[in-house]
C-alpha cells in the first residue's frame, strides 16, 4: 500500500530554535497513526507544516505521490487535509448546517444565493449517517462539547477529506462521548481516510491507533506498530528514560477535617451534595462531564452561589461572596480552562505567579513590592523546576505543563491550605503529569488538602486517597482507593439518579 501523505526530511527553523530536525514519516490510508511526544517535542510544528500553516525550512510534503507547496491552510484543505484542533473552530451563532458547509455552501441554480433547503437536508443526511442525535437546524452554541466535536467531523465527511489530523480531540469529552468519537474514527478508517491522532492519553492510543511515531526535542525517535509495544516502552521513548513510579503515589496520613459541605444545592447544576475533605489527603471527584463536579467546586471557591446548604472551613461556617473571600480563607483553585480563567496569557511569569498574594505583600500606601515579587518568583520557578527563559518571559510562550506549574505556584505562594484542582493535567504530556503528581503529593505531605476533579479514570485512581462519584448533579457514592477500579467508578457514574 502506498502512503497517503508523507513528511520527507522535514526541518523547521525559527529564530534561535530548531523546532524539527530531519523528520520523515509515512501516513497510510485507512490507518490511525498516533503522533506522540512531550510538549515541545515538535508535534504541533509538524502538523502545521502538513496542513499549510507553516512552510518547512527544508524537506517536502508529498500527498498521494505529488509534492505539495501549501501557502496557507485553505490550500491544504482544498487538497483534502483537514484538522480538528483542540480548540474547536465552531461559529456559535450559526446553525450546525451553516457550520458544516461554512465556505462551501450549496448555491441555488442562479449561482448567487445559498440553497438553504438543500444545505439543511444534506447536513442532516450526514448527521444521520454518523448516527448522532443532532439536528442540522440546531444553533452551535446549544450543543455539548461532544456534539460540537461531531459537527467538526461532519465537516470532514462533507469535504471528503483524505487526511484528518486530530489534536487532543478527547480533552473535553467524557468516557461515553469518547466512545462515540471513536465510532466516528472507525467510520473514517472504513472510508480509507488517513487519521493522524495526537493525544497524551495512553489508554486511547492503545485502544484506537494502529501505529505510533514518537518525537523528542524536534527529532524522530521511532515508529512502531501499537500491537508490538507496551505503554511503558512508549512512555520511555517519549521522555528518554523509564518511568517507574508514574503517579508518585505516597502513603498519606489523614489529619483533621479542613472542609465540609452539607446539603449543597444549586438549581439544575447539583442537588444535596455533602462530603468532607481532610488534611493530608487527595480527594478525587469523578463522574461524566455535566455531572456538576465543576459547579460544586466553583461554589466552594466563591465563584458561584448555592441556593441552599452550608460550607465549613476548619469547622467554621463560611459564606463566600467571591473568590477573594475564598483566597483569604486559604483556598486556591486551579481552574479547568487554564488559558481562559487560570492565566493572564499576555503577562509575564512574574505577574502571574504573584497575583493572588498582592493584597498581602505591598509597601506603605499600597505600592507594589517589586523586590518581593522578583525574589518569590525566582524561588518558586526554581523550586517547581519550571522551564522558562526567565521570570520576565510572557507566560503564553511556556509549554502547557510549565504553565500548569505556574498556576500551582501562585497558590503555594498564597499559602493555600486547601487546593481545588479541576482537570489539572488536561493537555499536558506524561512527563509533566508525573512531575505535577509529585508536587501534589508534596503538598499533602506538608499537611495540605487537595480536591481533584478529573475525567481520566487511570489518573483519578492512581493519585486519589478517596474518590467521590457524581452523576447528573447528585453524589452517587464514595470509594476508598483500595476499592477503586474503572469498572466500579463507571458503574456509579452511570447509575441514573431516578433509579
Amino acid at each position: 500500500m502506498e502512503p497517503c501523505i508523507q513528511a520527507v526530511h522535514i526541518t523547521k527553523k525559527f529564530p534561535g530554535v530548531l523546532a524539527l530536525n530531519d523528520i520523515s514519516i509515512d501516513f497510510y490510508p485507512g490507518e490511525v497513526h498516533a503522533l506522540l511526544g512531550e510538549n515541545g517535542a515538535g508535534k504541533s510544528t509538524l502538523i502545521k507544516i502538513l496542513s499549510g500553516v507553516y512552510t518547512a525550512t527544508e524537506g517536502k510534503v508529498i500527498l498521494n505521490g505529488r509534492e505539495m507547496h501549501f501557502q496557507n491552510p485553505r490550500q491544504a484543505l482544498d487538497a483534502g487535509i483537514s484538522v480538528i484542533h483542540q480548540e474547536l473552530s465552531i461559529a456559535n451563532d450559526l446553525t450546525v448546517a451553516e457550520n458544516i458547509y461554512l465556505g462551501a455552501e450549496p448555491k441555488q441554480k442562479n449561482g448567487l444565493f445559498v440553497d438553504k433547503k438543500k444545505m439543511i437536508a444534506d447536513a442532516q443526511a450526514v448527521l444521520d449517517f454518523m448516527k448522532v442525535n443532532i439536528k442540522a437546524t440546531d444553533l452551535a452554541r446549544d450543543l455539548t462539547a461532544a456534539q460540537q466535536q461531531m459537527a467538526e467531523i461532519a465537516k470532514i465527511i462533507v469535504k471528503n477529506s483524505k487526511v484528518v489530523i486530530m489534536d487532543e480531540p478527547t480533552s473535553s469529552l467524557s468516557e461515553h462521548e469518547i466512545a462515540a468519537l471513536f465510532e466516528q474514527i472507525r467510520m473514517l478508517k472504513e472510508k480509507n481516510v488517513a487519521v493522524i491522532y495526537i493525544s497524551h492519553r495512553m489508554k486511547e492510543i492503545f485502544e484506537m491507533c494502529d501505529r505510533a511515531t514518537v518525537l523528542r526535542d524536534g527529532c524522530f525517535v521511532s515508529t512502531c506498530m501499537i500491537k508490538d509495544v507496551t505503554e511503558n516502552q512508549i512512555v520511555a521513548s517519549m521522555v528518554g528514560r523509564e518511568m517507574k513510579d508514574y503517579y508518585n503515589r505516597k502513603p498519606h496520613t489523614r489529619g483533621k477535617e479542613t472542609l465540609r459541605v452539607e446539603n449543597l444545592s444549586c438549581g439544575r447544576h447539583y442537588q444535596d451534595i455533602s462530603f468532607s475533605a481532610y488534611q493530608g489527603e487527595i480527594l478525587g471527584i469523578s463522574g461524566l462531564i455535566g455531572a456538576g463536579r465543576t459547579e460544586v467546586m466553583e461554589t466552594i471557591f466563591g465563584e458561584r452561589r448555592a441556593d441552599s446548604g452550608k460550607i465549613f472551613v476548619n469547622g467554621r461556617e463560611v459564606k463566600f461572596k467571591s473568590p477573594k473571600d475564598a483566597i483569604a480563607a486559604r483556598i486556591g483553585m486551579v481552574t479547568e480552562d487554564r488559558r481562559r480563567t487560570g492565566l493572564m496569557l499576555s503577562a509575564m511569569v512574574r505577574h502571574n505567579v504573584v497575583l493572588p498574594s498582592l493584597t498581602e505583600h505591598h509597601k506603605p500606601m499600597n505600592f507594589l513590592d517589586f523586590q518581593w515579587e522578583e525574589n518569590v518568583s525566582r524561588e518558586y520557578v526554581k523550586k517547581l523546576e519550571v522551564k522558562t527563559p526567565g521570570i520576565e518571559t510572557e507566560i503564553s510562550h511556556l509549554s502547557g505543563g510549565n504553565q500548569q506549574k505556574i498556576i500551582l505556584a501562585k497558590w503555594l505562594i498564597a499559602n493555600s491550605d486547601i487546593l481545588i484542582l479541576d482537570e489539572p493535567t488536561r493537555g499536558i504530556d506524561v512527563n509533566a503529569k508525573s512531575e505535577f503528581y509529585k508536587l501534589m503529593n508534596e503538598f499533602v505531605a506538608r499537611g495540605g488538602t487537595i480536591i481533584m476533579v478529573s475525567s481520566e479514570l487511570p489518573e483519578i485512581i492512581g493519585i486519589s486517597d478517596r474518590i467521590i462519584v457524581m452523576r447528573e448533579g447528585k453524589l452517587m457514592g464514595e470509594l476508598d482507593y483500595r476499592d477503586a477500579t474503572e469498572e466500579n467508578i463507571i458503574s456509579l457514574a452511570s447509575v441514573r439518579s431516578d433509579s
